[in-house]
């Protein structure tokens, strides 16, 4: 209950206006009950009021309304009762109705903000985070375990203190009434506490389980749908339904099961709580009989209808507490992502970015990943600024690892990155990565106009300058041609595009950003030739300002780099220009003569 609570305190003021509503709402119940006695009195003509004596203020009180209503006359006292008890049930029913909204608003602010800090959340994790878990776990978070959340605590929340207030004012009233007859009752009422918290005691982990398992029904969508186009190309439909069917089976299982304590508890507690009544009826009647005078028959009527109105709040009592219970690990589960580990954001005052002779330098680093094997070993690697360096060599060489660190997606776990000298580590997330511009191999475009996604990340930015972007990424010609230009929608992930249209529009939001340094992974692996040869001929003399490294399987793209490093499992072999590696005769040479033929 702990996040529910975190959650609640801004909005204390209008918790407490909602505890006095529902106190209000309930004593106009009470009231209405009370007064049932008279009622009866009147339909059956009882006209001496002075035969027994008043035994507390309550049965005073009743008895001054009784004589005060039959002065008017039995049928008249009939029709002024009647009004009488539809007013106390209106003005309960208009508290009831001021109260649920109060919690509403509560409910549905607490629940908005709760999601936007998930959200949030998932901004600031770490790359590492999503390598070592499944997207959809993710996704869950935000929408089924919220949902779960909000129906499973927050609406049981509301009906928890409903339910406490309700019963400590009925229960006060019972002891007001006839102390004997209500500790009777409160004998009984652990038989009822026992059974229910049985039916209830492994719900907590069974829904703990469910939530886990609707994560992993969720991950085999999302995935499921990312790799379709394979599934069908491998005519593997089947495989992938019976796979989904059979963890489907499971889960449904399981939310079976879990479903059958859930429900359980409320027909369980209405058939204890109407061997209650029968009880109080008995033992009530008992010492009617047997005189004793703190208990007459009006008000032992009235005593009746309090407990009547009990048992209502006692089963939303049960099923709130039951609710809880199943909605406690998913709240934990929201709970434990929201405490996970984020990106280490400094807290030191910004320092100076300044101009220095090498705009990035790698100083013996070593990185690995979670598996332990190594990425990069004693890496050693100096960015000049204002030149453009390569990097090539085979797959898992480590080459898209030095990006990853130069951005600071991951920390070096050995050696330091230095940015114009300062350590990368010493810089705010947020200024460092403002003064490098990336282009990577997958490209990522949003569901929404190709002016909006060029100007990702940069609201402030122009039309004017937008466009003078795209000219230089080679894009403002096929934009143009678009059904709306700048102001068409490119659909989910640029689905409309072509590969090399994305990759273009891609260049032109790097570019937009005006950065420093520039990197370039795999950034024109989508362009044809044509548009290649283009595309390598604008950016050279952008790039105549500007540091860059240029990440590259395709070699004839980095022949006019000024350095091209060659690196094999984590460590750089070779670096030089294109002509001096060539006259080297090495790794880098040999590379050129497999790609030219």
């Amino acid at each position: 209950m702990s996040l529910t609570l975190r959650h609640m305190r801004p909005y204390g003021a209008r918790f407490a206006l909602y505890s006095v509503l529902v106190v209000v709402s309930v004593l106009f119940t009470m009231a209405t009950a009370l007064s049932v006695a008279d009622f009866l009195k009147i339909l059956f003509g009882e006209g001496d009021t002075g035969s027994t004596p008043t035994v507390n203020l309550v049965a005073h009180w009743l008895d001054g309304l009784y004589a005060w209503l039959i002065s008017f006359g039995r049928l008249n006292a009939l029709l002024l009762f009647s009004g009488i008890i539809f007013i106390l049930y209106g003005l309960k029913n208009v508290f009831g109705y001021l109260s649920a909204i109060q919690i509403a608003k509560i409910r549905i602010n607490v629940v908005r903000d709760l999601r936007n800090e998930l959200f949030a959340k998932t901004m600031r994790l770490p790359m590492a985070y999503y390598n070592e878990h499944r997207k959809g776990d993710v996704m869950s978070r935000i929408g089924s375990d919220m949902v779960e959340y909000d129906e499973g605590i927050m609406g049981s929340v509301q009906m928890l203190f409903v339910s406490i207030i309700s019963l400590l004012l009925y229960l006060s009233m019972l002891f007001y009434l006839n102390l004997r007859l209500t500790l009777f009752v409160l004998c009984l009422l652990p038989l009822v506490a026992f059974v229910i918290s049985g039916l209830s005691r492994r719900l907590k982990q069974k829904s703990k389980k469910v939530q886990e398992m609707n994560s992993h029904l969720v991950s085999l969508t999302d995935e499921t749908i990312g790799g379709l186009k394979a599934i069908k190309a491998y005519t593997a439909i089947d495989f992938v339904n019976q796979r989904f069917r059979k963890y489907n089976r499971d889960y449904t299982r399981r939310r079976t099961s879990m479903f059958r304590r859930i429900y359980a508890a409320s027909p369980i507690s209405d058939t204890l709580g109407n061997a209650i009544v029968v009880a109080i009826l008995l033992f009530g009647s008992w010492l009617i009989m047997n005189g004793d005078h703190g208990l007459t028959a009006d008000l032992f009527i009235s005593y009746v209808m309090m407990f009547v109105l009990m048992i209502p709040p006692a089963k939303d009592l049960t099923t709130a507490i039951t609710q809880i219970k199943k909605g406690k690990a998913c709240a934990d589960r929201i709970d434990m992502f929201l405490h996970e580990k984020e990106e280490p954001y400094t807290n030191h005052p910004t320092p100076t970015i300044k101009s220095t002779p090498n705009i990035i330098e790698f100083q013996h680093v070593d990185f690995a990943y979670k598996d332990g094997i190594k990425a990069l070993t004693d890496l050693n690697l100096v960015v000049p600024r204002g030149k453009t360096i390569a990097l090539v060599g085979i797959s898992g060489s480590g080459k898209s690892t030095v990006a990853d660190l130069t951005c600071r997606f991951y920390d070096v776990q050995q050696g330091c990155i230095l940015f114009d000298g300062l350590n990368i580590k010493d810089i705010p997330l947020e200024e460092l990565r403002s003064h490098i511009g990336v282009v990577a191999q997958d490209t990522l475009l949003f569901n929404d106009t190709v002016l909006a996604n060029i100007a990702f990340g940069l609201p402030s930015a122009t039309r004017q300058e937008v466009e003078a972007a795209a000219h230089i990424a080679q894009a403002h010609d096929f934009i143009a041609n678009l059904p709306q230009g700048y102001d068409t929608p490119i659909g989910d992930g640029g689905g409309s595009l072509s590969g090399g249209q994305r990759q273009r529009i891609s260049i032109a939001r790097a570019l937009l950003r005006n950065p420093e340094l520039l990197i370039f992974d795999e950034a024109t692996s989508a362009l044809d030739s044509e548009s290649e040869y283009q595309l390598q001929q604008t950016l050279s003399h952008v790039l105549r300002d500007r540091s860059a490294i240029v990440i590259a399987h395709r070699l004839s793209t980095v022949t006019d780099a000024d350095m091209i490093v060659v690196m094999d499992a984590g460590h750089i072999i070779e670096q030089g220009t294109h002509a001096e590696l060539m006259a080297l005769q090495g790794k880098y040479c040999e590379m050129v003569k497999l790609q030219t033929l």
